[in-house]
């Protein structure tokens, strides 16, 4: 079995570290073909995860970050062996994408289920946007893409240096509170499978293929990732004071009694800009562009081992 292996080096404080070393050791017991890169920017995951599938792995692993998770899966879904098997080891800041799934955190069980024939097929998003430049560009999340003072909250995450000791939760907490106070809600227009269904201020729009983000916010709980449909929660926009209340119910899920939010359920959705404000994304814990954007549903898309 031919395995490659994208490490973000970067990612995840001492403990997660450990763990991943003491899994890699039990990785390298029981695989002779290993091929690992290590990642040194924006983008390298997503180029190794296709180089790594296009030379043939049987398997492409992303040690890191939801961000190293989304990209790496997006590399191999734009390679010329899409089919292949796709798993991860999250070590990062948020790692939202693994509370989809019961997962081991012993290092032996883990290795040994490698090896095991069972794959599983989960969705993937396609996101079609604008960079900071006025380039299109095209990627792909595995977990959720959003817009908003979300969008906010991701660039302040990845670019703060303090708080960066702080357990993951609490440094997502902290800039969110940071920029929920600093936000000015956005105008925008939302089209879901061709039908325009909302025109107005938003404090975020996420588009769900799981069911967390943002370090723990359970923003959309119904979400399923094999279920061919993205989970449209809108969030409507609110004094700074009423968006405080909502965000810390969202670590329940109870913000979806709110009237300020909305759920909806689509395979495309659409989204424009309303006046000159930039209206930034986020897609799985990176900052790719900003509106106008289009969100495709690839269903069935990731062959998943785990």
């Amino acid at each position: 079995m031919k395995i490659g292996i994208v490490l973000n080096p970067a990612s995840g404080r001492r403990g997660k570290k450990l763990f991943w070393s003491a899994l890699r050791r039990a990785i390298e017991a029981r695989f002779a073909d290993l091929s690992l890169r290590e990642t040194k920017g924006f983008g390298d995951a997503e180029r190794f995860g296709r180089e790594l599938a296009n030379d043939g792995a049987d398997l492409v692993i992303a040690v890191g970050g939801d961000g190293t998770i989304g990209e790496v899966a997006g590399g191999i879904l734009k390679s010329h062996r899409p089919g292949t098997a796709f798993s991860f080891i999250p070590t990062g800041t948020g790692c939202d994408f693994a509370r989809n799934f019961p997962m081991s955190r012993d290092p032996t069980t883990i290795a040994n289920g490698l090896n095991s024939p069972s794959v599983r097929l989960i969705d993937a998003g396609q996101l079609t946007c604008d960079d900071e430049d006025g380039d299109t560009v095209t990627r792909h999340f595995a977990n959720i893409a959003s817009f908003g003072v979300s969008g906010h909250i991701v660039r302040a995450v990845n670019e703060a240096r303090r708080g960066r000791r702080l357990p993951g939760p609490m440094v997502f907490f902290f800039h969110s509170l940071l920029q929920i106070l600093r936000y000015e809600p956005r105008t925008i227009r939302l089209r879901l499978d061709g039908e325009d269904i909302y025109e107005g201020p938003i404090t975020a729009v996420a588009v769900a293929n799981g069911a967390w983000f943002g370090g723990g916010m359970k923003v959309a709980p119904d979400a399923d990732i094999s279920d061919g449909l993205f989970d449209v929660v809108i969030i409507r926009g609110a004094g700074r004071l009423k968006v405080l209340s909502l965000m810390n119910s969202i670590y329940s899920g109870g913000h979806l009694k709110s009237p300020l939010v909305s759920i909806h359920r689509a395979t495309l959705v659409e989204a424009w800009p309303i006046g000159k404000a930039a209206v930034p994304i986020d897609s799985d814990g990176e900052g790719p562009g900003q509106l106008p954007a289009r969100f495709e549903m690839l269903a069935g898309a990731i062959n998943l081992k785990i």
